[in-house]
């Protein structure tokens, strides 16, 4: 079984990577077809330009921070078979109470940055597990179809947001809603002079090591994957399932309120989202990307943040629109998601694998007889 779960896992990478190889092939062929301008320039500026600059590729990691966190949590979430699109909302909603606490009281005046940091980022993980709670419950208890009812939610969650920001902490000397300037000691610093590469980062690589091990080195994603993967197994396995999709929707709503944490008082001076951050919904397709395995997040959250900065690089540089990058990312999407792509080379391979193993046991007993 090592063998073929070996096999099945290299797969699975490969089905990803060369997904992603062909749709970026197919783009540069699009741009050099549809460039008005000198084709190379512009394949250069797609391809090179999120590197050209510290500002740059500080702007290809401060988007790569948050698609780690979420692309993890929507791991989990669609591991046990469900599909909420909470941590949209929760992207708006979780900072707003770390702004209470932060402007509200003097909990966090006098702390160091370090202790700040963490407040803010229990804070906003605890907000976007409890919202994450509420379609998890009206699925569990009541039979509402989650996604419907998430999508609702993320709406609510923004203009909830708006309401409070206006009503509590809002700066009155702005000309537009906004919070005030966030201290120095309770933001993220900024690394490269004054790009948007912060410290964040490093709270994201913790996150994705602790989801690789919740995921594949726990009871608690076994039962998780399990649930995904045969539910009525599980179930007469002994495993609550009703209890798995609760806790698998509670984690991918922590990872969403601490990937609020990181874009938030990450990129921004201070809190600027006035309309949804897609933050989520890029977070959700770096788990189809990955086949809903942690593991491979870190390779197509790192993908998705470099097409969307080169997108918005050939946009300024050239005349090709940005919405570009929505054709990418359909591209990849069909490779990856296509089960039959590379399906009959890695069966044909489990079945050699197989074969072999069954060939050594048939020898073996014949030796021992």
């Amino acid at each position: 079984m090592k063998k073929v779960q070996k096999v099945e896992y290299m797969f699975e990478f490969l089905r990803v990577f060369l997904g992603i190889v062909i749709a970026f092939l197919a783009c540069i062929v699009i741009i050099v077809l549809i460039s008005e301008e000198s084709a190379g320039d512009a394949v250069y500026n797609f391809v090179v330009g999120p590197f050209m600059s510290p500002r740059r590729f500080g702007q290809v990691l401060a988007r790569y921070a948050p698609y780690l966190l979420t692309g993890c949590g929507m791991c989990f979430i669609y591991a046990c078979g469900r599909f909420s699109l909470i941590s949209e909302g929760i992207i708006n909603i979780a900072p707003i109470f770390a702004l209470i606490v932060m402007f509200k009281t003097p909990l966090m005046t006098n702390l160091p940055q370090f202790v700040n940091l963490i407040i803010i980022i229990v804070v906003c993980a605890i907000a976007g597990g409890a919202f994450a709670m509420v379609p998890a419950f009206g699925r569990e208890k009541l039979g509402a179809n989650e996604m419907v009812t998430s999508t609702i939610m993320n709406y609510m969650c923004l203009y909830l947001a708006l309401w409070l920001l206006k009503s509590t902490v809002a700066d009155r000397g702005q000309s537009f809603l906004t919070s005030p300037i966030f201290p120095d000691n309770m933001r993220f610093t900024r690394y490269w002079g004054d790009t948007n590469f912060t410290s964040a980062i490093w709270v994201a690589v913790i996150g994705v090591v602790v989801a690789c091990i919740l995921f594949y080195r726990t009871p608690l994603g076994a039962k998780i994957r399990m649930c995904g993967s045969n539910l009525s197994f599980a179930t007469y396995s002994g495993i609550n399932a009703k209890k798995m999709m609760y806790l698998a929707q509670l984690i991918g709503g922590l990872f969403a309120g601490v990937a609020a944490a990181v874009d938030c008082f990450g990129t921004y001076n201070s809190y600027y989202y006035q309309i949804l951050t897609n933050v989520g919904m890029d977070g959700l397709l770096c788990a189809v990307m990955a086949r809903k395995q942690p593991l491979f997040v870190p390779l197509t959250a790192f993908v998705l943040a470099y097409i969307r900065t080169a997108a918005a690089v050939l946009n300024a540089n050239t005349n090709i629109p940005i919405e570009l990058v929505t054709m990418l990312q359909a591209v990849i999407v069909l490779f990856v998601a296509a089960e039959e792509f590379l399906g009959k080379t890695k069966r044909r391979v489990i079945f050699n694998i197989s074969r072999e193993e069954e060939a050594v046991k048939v020898k073996e007993a014949k030796s021992n007889a």
